[in-house]
C-alpha cells in the first residue's frame, strides 16, 4: 500500500521536481507592501540580486535593478503566503494536483511573478518565460528569466521562486541545472 502511494505521488506530481530545502524563516507579509529593505532580513539578498542584475548591462539603471530585485525577492515570499504553501514544493505540487490547493505549481509562480515584474514597466530589462523539459509530464519546469534589453535569452538570469518554496533562487541561465529555453508566445 505504501509503495502504491509513493508511486502515485511521483506520477501525480508532474514537473518541478528540483526542490531544495527551505532556508531560514522570514517575517510574514500580507498584500503587496514592501518593507523598509534596510531593516529587512532580505536586505543582503536584494542587494546581491541588484548587483547581478546591474551586471547584465553596463548601462543598467541601478534604481531599476534595485526595484526589480526588491520586487522579485519580496513578492516571491508573498506568493508563498498567498498560496498557503506546504513544504517541500513537490509535496505542495501533489496537493494542487489532487485539488486540495488551488495554486503553487511552478508555472503559477512564474505567471504571478512575471505579472508583478511586468507592472514595473522596466526600461533597461526584458522579462521572459523560461521553460525546461517542455512537454515532459514529470520534468517540465517554468520560471522567469530576466535579461538586459536586446540581450540573448541565454545571457539572462533565472528568477525561480518555486525551487526554494518562496525563498527566491536565481542564477545565470547558462549555469543552472535546468536546460532553459524561452517559451514561445501563446498563439
Amino acid at each position: 500500500m505504501l509503495h502504491g502511494f509513493v508511486l502515485l505521488a511521483i506520477v501525480v506530481l508532474g514537473g518541478c521536481l528540483g526542490a531544495r530545502p527551505r532556508q531560514a524563516a522570514r517575517p510574514s507579509l500580507t498584500g503587496t507592501e514592501i518593507p523598509d529593505v534596510h531593516h529587512s532580513p532580505d536586505f543582503q539578498k536584494i542587494r546581491a540580486l541588484q548587483s547581478d542584475l546591474a551586471a547584465l548591462n553596463q548601462y543598467a539603471d541601478t534604481a531599476e535593478a534595485r526595484q526589480a530585485a526588491q520586487t522579485a525577492v519580496i513578492y516571491s515570499r508573498n506568493l508563498a503566503e498567498k498560496y498557503e504553501l506546504v513544504r517541500p514544493a513537490v509535496f505542495h505540487n501533489l496537493l494542487v494536483r489532487v485539488g486540495l490547493k488551488k495554486r503553487g505549481l511552478c508555472y503559477h509562480w512564474t505567471e504571478d511573478l512575471l505579472k508583478r515584474l511586468a507592472a514595473l514597466d522596466l526600461k533597461t530589462y526584458q522579462l521572459h518565460w523560461g521553460v525546461a523539459y517542455r512537454g515532459s509530464e514529470l520534468r517540465e519546469h517554468n520560471s522567469v528569466v530576466i535579461t538586459a534589453c536586446q540581450q540573448a535569452f541565454d545571457k539572462g538570469i533565472v528568477l525561480d521562486p518555486w525551487r526554494n518554496s518562496g525563498d527566491l533562487y536565481w542564477c545565470p541561465v547558462r549555469v543552472d541545472s535546468y536546460p532553459w529555453k524561452q517559451r514561445p508566445p501563446n498563439k
